[in-house]
Formats: structure tokens, sequence, C-alpha cells
């Protein structure tokens, strides 16, 4: 048996309304002008000299399930595709949730879903 490459549904949507189990659309970040590319956790602006392409929330696999996680800077106005509401839970995309163990607060903000920027140079 082979593997099969699923789509990524977004869950427990409190903060994108309407996009719960609907899946998300495959995303490239690409600028042909800029070498470098940086995601930072629990900011919404890029340091100075730095661009921002993109603000919005940090989201990875649920941290019961036996995947790897990979955490994904998510566009604060996402996009799912049409038609896609229906529950398959293959790859699931959830909140981040910060806790101040171990985690500084601030920036981090206990038990709130942790923001994130996308920036090049």
């Amino acid at each position: 048996m082979s593997n099969a490459i699923h789509g990524a549904e977004c869950e427990k949507v409190n903060i994108f309304s309407g996009k719960h189990d609907h899946n998300a659309p495959c995303a490239v970040c690409y600028t042909s002008t800029k070498s470098v590319k940086l995601m930072i956790p629990a900011r919404t602006s890029c340091p100075s000299s730095w661009t921002m392409e993109y603000k919005g929330y940090l989201k990875t696999e649920w941290h019961k399930h036996s995947s790897n996680k990979v955490y994904e800077c998510v566009d604060e106005n996402p996009e799912s595709i049409d038609d896609s509401e229906g529950n398959d839970d293959d790859a699931l995309f959830y909140f981040t949730i910060s806790t101040c163990n171990g985690l500084p607060c601030p920036p981090y903000v206990n038990n709130r879903a942790i923001t994130c920027v996308v920036c090049t140079k």
C-alpha cells in the first residue's frame, strides 16, 4: 500500500468564522526580489528593514496525533476550497495556544492563540 496525500482541514475555528472543516488551499510564499523569508511567532509586525508579506496565526496538527508537527503561519484572512466542508479528518490544522510555562510572557499571553508574521528581506 502506498501513501496518499490528503487535504488539510481547519479545526476548532473560533477565530476564522465559517471555516470549520473546510480544506485549506496549498500556497507558496515566493518573491523573486527577496532572498530570505522569516516566520516570527508571537508578533504581528516585522523588524525594521524587513518587508511584511502577511500576518496571521500559528497553526499545527493536534498535539495528541502521532504525526510530525510542523508549525505554519496561516494568513489572518484565510481562504478555503469551495464546497470542501466535509469533516474528513485527514490532516488537521489547529490553533497553537500559548502557555507561560517555559515561554516568556510577554510576548506570549497565557491560553491565547499565538499570532505570527511572515517577513522577507
